[in-house]
């Protein structure tokens, strides 16, 4: 076999190796973080995950949050709270979870959700 078929191999076996760890890693931090959020509220709450340098979070989605009035946002920095974030598969941002009193995820928005949206989630939130 030629020097540049055993690199293209190793190459490969190298990649699979650390695909298959973060599986394992990402697995591990779900099972560890499932019901690990804050305790029970009085009343529904907003996961809010969004990062430093996410526009559509400064430009869209804190506007929209800011309409909602007084509805407590817990912000949650997607990267530093890489364990959080992964309990709810948050691969994009903004993403917002409207969580219910009892700290159990009811909607879970990836991408911009607007204010009428989620003034919806949460009133659905409430009723139930």
């Amino acid at each position: 076999m030629s020097a540049q078929l055993w690199a293209v191999v190793v190459a490969g076996i190298v990649v699979l190796a650390a695909a298959c760890l973060e599986a394992v890693r990402s697995r591990r931090a779900r099972r560890r973080t499932v019901g690990a959020v804050a305790a029970p509220a009085s009343d529904p709450y907003i996961l809010y995950f969004t990062g430093e340098g996410c526009t559509v979070c400064k430009t869209h989605q804190e506007p929209a949050l800011a309409k909602l009035g007084a509805v407590h946002i817990e912000k949650v920095d997607a990267v530093a709270d890489r364990t959080l974030a992964d309990r709810f598969n948050v691969y994009t941002l903004p993403t917002t979870v409207v969580m219910t009193p009892e700290g159990k995820a009811l909607h879970v928005n990836y991408g911009y959700a607007t204010a009428p949206k989620l003034e919806r989630q949460l009133a659905e939130a409430r009723a139930s």
